[in-house]
């Protein structure tokens, strides 16, 4: 590049021309585009018109907006010629140059301005056209469909609800209507601004005024609709108003009838109110008729079925007006007909009055006899013939009663023509229905009583034949099992029952004869067929009891001859010794130890067998005395069975008593042990719910729940150590078979208990500490298992002597120990001691301190809680009340001791069972002595 102020050798003059050239065509070109541009705007710039032809002119100028970036780059291309003319020298070019860019600019800038400002003013119009007509639209579908919901009939309907919700919805329609008045005049104000600017007749004056009357119209025509449905509902209003108003009237003036009627006065007054009231009905006649010519008006804007339910309510005023008019007349016609016929129901009363009197007697006096009657056998022991005295008489008042209920009807229907009479007859009434009521009941209890007295009577009579029947079962067995009888004891057995059937036979015989000669008697209680039936089995059973009498005597004597062709005396000893024998063997063989409760229940039934057997072999001891002799000899022989009988029955009587008692523990037993079990089930369940799933432990927001958990622990405790001495009874009375099972059940609670103990351990850290921490699992903890006490075991350890833990969790050393209060006193005092000692400066513990404080406690404790709490004098109760109170006073001591060890184990590793081992037994050791201070405190004291 040269500086301009240079000219190129050669070409200076021709090049300058050339450009110069070129410079001015496009120049040229730029202001024959613009002008053309300029025509087009002028040949389009009019908003006059219909809307068709405002459009095509919209698409033209938006042609012509579109085109500026044609004519830019055309007035850029000049730029870019002028650019060479204007670095050149020639001055006068320059000038030149800058005058025609200044020119083409200010053109270019108007031709602009007139494109945009053109296309703008024709696009807003069209705009404001199309929402216009856009409006103007949805009027005009308004309009047309508010005239056609004008054009429909009113519909009618049901009734005045129905005609207020219409009422309400045209009030809705012509506040809608008023509503659009103000998009009206906004659609005139905007025709007006369209004619003005397009001057198209579309929105021309004429127009405006059509639309302006097509809403007037309707308008007109909503406002006339309402005020028609107005009148509708006023008119069903005031009729329904006005109706209601008669009603109320018509009700009131039944009332005031009704307790006309109902007045203690003479029928003269009643006859004079009565006209009053009459008179005052009649005047209200015109007032009903002025409600049916509403209700005709009513009809006519109303629905079928409403203008139905319209008439029948105008019908139904007629009619209630007409019953009051007919009601007044008959109570008219009543009071004068009242007036002749007073006297005449003044005498039906009195004669009414009388037979209810006589009747009424009559049922007291019934009824008081069916009562002696009754005393009269709860009294006494009732016989056969007091039986059936009573019997006749209950039957002869049912009798008389069944005869007097033609009286009782008598009575109801003079009553009910006394009900014709206009007079009040309820005391009458009430006195009838007193009698009818008494007479019923009089009546039911002498049928109930009847029926007693003759079932029972029944149950008398036919007593003989039922006893005659169980005689007769027994001596069949009787003569069956003495066909083949040899032994001596089993004839003196069935000659006590055959004497004793006979005796029964006696008896028998008088009854059945005394049964036979009551024909009568018979007949009036088991009837005509039942009598003879009954006297068939009568005699049947006479024949068959003299048989069978006659049996038994020969029986009898034939046993009699049995017993007396027994050898001797000897022979019969012989016998019972050998029986004796064999209950004895019986005896050993069942007095063993059994392996389970089936077994001792077995066991149990075996020997209560033969305590029957012995209780009834005492009658051949009874026959066996008859035939001692004279002889020393003999009467010592039966005086020693005697007595190893006697002995024999009291040892199996001892027996059954104790094997009771072992069938009785052992059921005990092994129901505890059931519900043990279930009791660690559920509890095992409900401390795992404190585990949470990512392997934590937490009582957060359940601490009471927690602590009423491990409130439990103490009590069950206490149980299961009575139950291991329950086990301990139940094993000593088991066989050994048995007895493996019992251990391997108490060792399998042991195994649940340590287990529930190491769950109850964790929720007793967080309840004592942070409200949750992480402990593990019951499955990782359970290599800690603390002790379920018990009864004794050696603990011995390195550092110390051997040492026995007794069931209380306390460590006894080996040697004499001394007993009793005093004893406890002295081991307390040292403990005090020791432990103020190690209190005063305490900085630093270890196991064993804390160990051997624990167990010299745990002894004090344990020798206060062996001896007997029952009896203690006062001041045996005191001693033992101020030992427990050192030894809890001496609790924060050791809490402190405890919790100082825990601080300086914390960080060491290997020491966590010991840990948890003395734990259980320090909290073990709290329970035991707060439960021990608890007791004491109602233990009794003796003088």
């Amino acid at each position: 590049m040269q500086p301009s102020g240079s000219k190129p050798e050669g070409s200076g003059p021709a090049m300058t021309q050339q450009e110069q050239q070129k410079f001015v065509d496009r120049f040229q070109e730029a202001l024959a585009w613009m002008q053309a541009i300029q025509e087009q705007l002028r040949a389009n710039d009019n908003t006059a018109g219909p809307r068709d032809a405002l459009e095509a002119r919209l698409r033209e100028t938006e042609k012509i907006y579109h085109s500026k970036d044609e004519g830019q780059m055309i007035v850029d291309q000049v730029m870019m010629a002028a650019e060479k003319l204007l670095q050149t020298g020639d001055k006068e070019l320059r000038n030149s140059t800058n005058s025609k860019l200044k020119e083409l600019k200010s053109q270019w800038e108007e031709t602009t301005t007139s494109i945009v400002y053109c296309h703008s003013r024709i696009e807003w119009v069209w705009l404001h056209w199309t929402e216009y007509l856009k409006a103007y639209g949805e009027f005009e579908l308004w309009l047309t469909e508010q005239r056609r919901l004008l054009d429909l009939k009113v519909e009618l309907q049901l009734g005045l609800k129905e005609k207020m919700w219409q009422l309400d919805q045209q009030r809705v329609m012509v506040n809608d209507v008023n509503s659009h008045a103000a998009l009206l005049e906004r659609l005139l104000d905007e025709a007006d601004v369209l004619h003005g600017r397009t001057e198209d007749p579309s929105v021309n004056a004429q127009t405006q005024q059509r639309l302006q009357e097509d809403y007037n119209d309707v308008r007109d025509q909503a406002k006339e609709r309402l005020m028609l449905l107005q009148k509708i509902s006023d008119d069903h209003q005031m009729f329904n108003s006005d109706a209601q108003k008669f009603q109320s009237w018509l009700v009131s003036k039944t009332r005031q009838l009704t307790e006309l009627m109902k007045r203690d006065q003479t029928p003269e007054n009643k006859l004079k109110d009565l006209k009053t009231l009459d008179e005052s009905v009649a005047c209200e006649e015109e007032t009903l008729q002025q409600i049916e010519v509403m209700a005709e008006a009513v009809r006519a804007n109303t629905s079928p079925a409403g203008a139905e339910a319209v008439q029948e309510e105008a019908e139904e005023l007629r009619l209630g007006w007409q019953r009051l008019r007919q009601g007044l007349c008959v109570a008219e016609d009543g009071l004068h007909c009242s007036l002749d016929s007073h006297s005449q129901y003044q005498t039906r009363c009195y004669k009414l009055g009388e037979e209810i009197g006589r009747i009424r007697v009559l049922l007291q006096e019934l009824d008081q006899e069916l009562e002696d009657t009754q005393e009269s056998k709860s009294c006494s022991e009732t016989t056969e013939e007091q039986m059936e005295g009573q019997w006749r008489k209950y039957s002869g008042v049912r009798n008389t009663l069944a005869g007097k209920e033609s009286q009782v009807e008598l009575l109801k229907s003079q009553l009910k023509e006394l009900f014709r009479f206009s007079e009040d007859s309820r005391h009458l009434s009430d006195d009838v229905l007193a009698v009818v009521k008494e007479h019923q009941s009089v009546k039911c209890r002498a049928s109930r009583l009847c029926s007693e007295s003759e079932l029972e009577l029944r149950s008398i009579l036919q007593d003989p034949l039922l006893n005659f029947s169980q005689w007769k079962n027994s001596v069949s067995q009787v003569m069956e099992a003495s066909n083949n009888v040899s032994d001596f004891s089993h004839n003196v057995m069935l000659m006590q029952r055959i004497q004793g059937l006979l005796q029964n036979s006696v008896q028998l015989q008088e009854r059945l004869s005394l049964l036979q000669v009551k024909g009568d008697l018979l007949d009036s209680v088991f009837g005509p067929e039942g009598s003879d039936s009954l006297q068939e089995d009568l005699s049947s059973a006479v024949k068959t009891r003299e048989l069978l009498h006659n049996k038994l005597l020969e029986r009898e004597s034939r046993l009699q001859s049995l017993i007396s062709r027994t050898k001797d005396f000897d022979e019969a000893l012989q016998l019972i010794l050998t029986k004796l024998s064999a209950y004895r063997e019986r005896l050993l063989a069942a007095d063993v130890l059994q392996p389970d409760i089936l077994a001792k229940r077995s066991q149990l039934d075996q020997m209560l067998v033969l305590q029957k057997e012995l209780e009834d072999g005492e009658a051949q001891l009874t026959a066996l005395k008859t035939m001692v002799s004279s002889s020393q000899s003999s009467r010592t022989q039966y005086e020693q069975l005697c007595a190893d009988w006697t002995e024999l029955h009291r040892r199996v009587m001892v027996k059954v008593q104790d094997c009771a008692e072992i069938v009785s523990d052992h059921e005990s037993f092994h129901n505890d042990l059931l519900n043990t079990e279930k009791w660690m089930m559920v509890m095992s369940q409900k401390l795992e719910s404190f585990h949470s799933s990512t392997g934590g432990w937490s009582v957060e927001g359940r601490q009471p729940e927690a602590q009423r958990l491990l409130g439990e622990f103490p009590e069950k405790e206490l149980h299961l150590q009575q139950m291991e001495v329950q086990s301990e009874k139940v094993l000593s009375r088991t066989s050994t078979d048995g007895q493996v099972h019992i251990l391997n059940d108490m060792e399998r609670v042991k195994e649940r208990w340590y287990d529930l103990q190491t769950l109850s351990l964790n929720l007793n850290r967080l309840l004592d500490g942070s409200s949750e921490t992480q402990f593990g699992s019951a499955k990782s903890s359970k290599q800690f298992k603390p002790e379920l006490l018990p009864p004794a075991q050696t603990v011995i350890r390195p550092d110390s002597k051997p040492q026995v833990q007794d069931s209380s969790g306390s460590c006894q050393t080996d040697g004499p120990t001394g007993g009793g209060e005093a004893d406890s006193l002295e081991t307390a005092a040292s403990s005090r001691k020791d432990a103020s000692r190690d209190s005063r400066g305490l900085s630093k513990i270890n196991w064993s301190q804390f160990e051997a404080w624990l167990s010299r406690e745990h002894e004090v404790l344990t020798k206060i809680t062996k001896t007997d709490k029952q009896g203690l004098s006062a001041e045996e109760v005191q001693n033992r009340r101020g030992t427990l109170q050192a030894l809890i006073s001496r609790l924060p001591e050791g809490q402190q001791m405890f919790q100082l060890l825990l601080q300086q184990t914390q960080n060491s590793q290997g020491v966590d069972e010991t840990l948890e081992a003395l734990r259980y037994r320090w909290m073990l050791y709290k329970t035991r002595l707060k439960e021990e201070n608890n007791k004491l405190i109602i233990t009794p004291t003796t003088k």
